[in-house]
């Protein structure tokens, strides 16, 4: 397998916990989406391992969209700090993808890799459960647009709708999220893990 993570001591602990698993090796590593791919495309390994948010702004999901472009079929697992919904949605939306929390214990995600790997079903993961909220799907879309640092302006134009609409969606979160401003919902709803925290 790969491993593309930028953390040093987390991909040293998780070097360890594979040296100690003997169906599994570490044939590659890299700490960025490019080198990661470079890696990939030399080492041709049977399972990638990535972080979420990686450096320069990519995400493990961006590279795994790269390498299913490059002809790829190898399964990917995503570890992540926060499994919100727009990285639950990020990792549906490309073929044999799956995201599971960096807070699961190791040898639980030892155990994910060798499903993974073996072409099984991930179990669900319990963080990724509890991420759910009574906000709508365009009211999620707008906040997790707002958390990137978008205006409503910006974000009318790029959904297609009526700024009139946009405001309306806001208001509408505000009220659910029991929050008086936009920085107060997007701090409320990255505590919640409703959405990613900005870079």
């Amino acid at each position: 397998m790969v491993v593309i993570d930028d953390q040093t001591s987390y991909v040293d602990a998780f070097g360890l916990a594979i040296s100690l698993t003997p169906d599994l090796e570490l044939v590659g590593r890299a700490a960025d989406a490019e080198s990661g791919l470079e890696v990939c495309q030399r080492m041709k390994p049977d399972l990638v391992v990535t972080d979420y948010r990686l450096p320069g702004g990519s995400t493990g999901t961006t590279l795994a969209a790269a390498l299913r472009e490059a002809g790829s079929t190898v399964p990917i697992l995503v570890l992540t700090g926060f499994m919100a919904p727009q990285v639950i949605r990020e990792a549906e939306e490309i073929e044999d993808l799956h995201a599971i929390s960096k807070n699961t214990p190791m040898t639980s995600i030892v155990n994910a890799m060798r499903q993974v790997s073996g072409g099984l079903p991930l179990e669900p993961d319990d963080e990724s459960e509890g991420s759910t909220s009574s906000l709508s799907a365009g009211e999620l879309e707008v906040l997790e647009m707002l958390a990137n640092g978008q205006t409503p302006t910006e974000i009318a134009t790029q959904m297609h709708l009526s700024l009139h609409t946009v405001r309306a969606r806001i208001k509408s979160m505000h009220k659910k999220l029991n929050v008086a401003s936009q920085g107060e919902a997007i701090a409320t709803a990255i505590r919640l893990g409703l959405v990613v925290p900005p870079k």
